[in-house]
């Protein structure tokens, strides 16, 4: 068992969060976060958005794809863009870079690949067209169920899992037409914001962040044209952001969270990840089964009078460069017509307080799950999975309970500041990818800005904004209400577009 993390870091960070939850303030009539109405996430009332006066271009990719799911969509259902091509195209590039960067625990076979989107070209001939993703090769983050695919969770205590039934959204996508290329790489058991046994495709000598590391780098490079993966923490729009694509993480419970190897059963979401704002807006019409919206019409909204604040303590600390670049975005919606203020709330503190509440929750939900596994849990392959389920199984009921009562308190205040914005504004991450040898420096820092927003369940998009000088991508996270999944895509593509001029 190796890891490169700090284990003292762990358990520093551990009784941290404990002293913080035994100082914190709770009042009396304060229930815990799964107990209060709010808990249930309230909507906001707002008038609905206008439609332009004109169609906003088609986005490209800001990542390395020659060729975005939207475009394969287009081509596919028009004869134009045979589905066989498509999936030797990805193929390929999983044949040149999966080498180097090792974004795959499991691809399937390439005959059954070839053989499904072969039949989606049949399907299109004779006129039997089926579902709005049909023929797009799709990668599964190894947390995800897939019928007759591993899913280990990128550890040796589930290295003999095989899957009989698909998870609720892999569903979700294949009747959409979608089809399942093979599972992504994750930190083990996704107990982690990095992703250590695989590499950053813009410079292999640095993490491509995690948990999701490996479904980033699949979109990033073309072995995908859309990946599905879990936040929890940060999960997907750490990577996002380190690798240079579009993470959505939809508001708590849209997207069915069944058939998941579970990390948080009170803050895991179902997420995803695309080349462009477009390409997860058709994703999140297939993965939301019940709200019945067509997200791809927020793309053509207008946002001009919209309002979004820029939290100062998001950029504290912030590397300079990332900073820079992050101004890209803030210019993109200000010449979009969108009024972008700075703002006091959430304060540092606030975000802090996330991480640390956030450590305890998830990690004694974890420890608790974990232990249907039993003797297997000798069979960790990093040491700091098996420190941090050990230290919240020491953490008692007491503390557990007041973190949740206190996280309820930290989303009535985020949700009253929300409904004085139409979005909030910062960095995904405070740094850009940091080097594989060094990430034990990184425990907390890369989630700092975004842990704050699964803890209370919020919607939240990364976008690519800009290059630091060595050439890393950076990410600006735009964070909306609950439910307003919608508007934080109009302003997303808003956004994508001003940057892409």
């Amino acid at each position: 068992m190796s890891d490169p993390t700090n284990l003292s870091a762990v358990r520093a960070s551990f009784r941290t969060a404990l002293a913080q939850i035994e100082a914190y303030p709770v009042a009396l009539d304060w229930r815990p976060a799964f107990m209060s109405p709010l808990g249930a996430l309230s909507r906001i009332q707002r008038a609905p958005l206008p439609d332009l006066s004109y169609e906003r271009p088609a986005r490209k990719p800001f990542a390395g794809q020659s060729l975005t799911l939207a475009t394969a969509v287009r081509g596919i259902r028009n004869g134009s863009l045979p589905a066989v091509a498509v999936m030797e195209q990805a193929l390929d590039a999983i044949d040149r870079r999966q080498p180097e960067l090792n974004a795959f625990v499991y691809v399937a076979p390439r005959t059954e690949l070839l053989e499904a989107a072969a039949a989606a070209d049949r399907s299109v001939r004779d006129g039997k067209m089926r579902g709005p993703l049909l023929g797009i090769p799709i990668a599964v983050k190894d947390l995800l169920a897939v019928a007759g695919m591993p899913n280990t969770a990128s550890s040796p205590v589930l290295a003999d899992r095989m899957e009989s039934n698909d998870a609720g959204s892999i569903q979700l996508l294949k009747a959409a037409g979608a089809i399942i290329t093979g599972k992504t790489q994750t930190h083990e058991f996704a107990l982690g914001v990095t992703t250590p046994q695989s590499r950053n495709p813009w410079d292999a000598t640095r993490d491509p962040g995690g948990s999701s590391g490996g479904s980033a780098i699949a979109v990033a490079t073309g072995m995908s044209l859309g990946a599905m993966a879990t936040d929890t923490r940060a999960s997907v729009r750490v990577p996002a952001s380190l690798c240079g694509v579009v993470g959505y993480k939809p508001t708590f419970g849209l997207v069915p969270g069944d058939g998941v190897i579970m990390l948080s059963w009170s803050l895991d979401h179902v997420a995803h990840m695309a080349a462009n704002v477009e390409d997860a807006a058709i994703m999140l019409n297939v993965l939301d089964p019940t709200s019945h919206v067509d997200y791809t019409s927020a793309l053509s909204k207008n946002v001009r009078g919209l309002r979004v604040g820029v939290p100062t303590a998001a950029l504290q600390g912030a590397d300079p460069d990332v900073v820079t670049a992050f101004g890209n975005a803030v210019l993109g919606l200000r010449e979009s017509g969108v009024t972008v203020v700075e703002i006091d709330t959430p304060t540092e503190d606030d975000f802090d307080l996330a991480v640390l509440m956030g450590l305890v929750v998830s990690r004694c939900e974890a420890a608790a799950y974990h232990t249907a596994f039993g003797e297997r849990r000798s069979q960790y392959a990093t040491a700091v999975v098996a420190e941090q389920l050990d230290e919240a199984s020491h953490v008692s009921a007491v503390a557990y309970l007041q973190a949740q009562r206190a996280r309820e308190d930290l989303r009535r205040r985020m949700f009253e500041q929300i409904g004085l914005f139409d979005a909030l504004l910062m960095p995904t991450t405070r740094v850009a990818a940091p080097k594989s040898t060094d990430v034990d420096n990184y425990f907390l820092v890369l989630s700092q800005n975004c842990i704050l927003w699964s803890f209370i369940g919020f919607p939240v998009i990364s976008v690519p904004c800009g290059w630091t000088p060595n050439g890393l991508p950076v990410g600006a996270q735009l964070v909306a209400g609950p439910f307003e999944d919608q508007r934080l895509l109009a302003l997303a593509a808003a956004l994508e577009t001003k940057l892409g001029e």
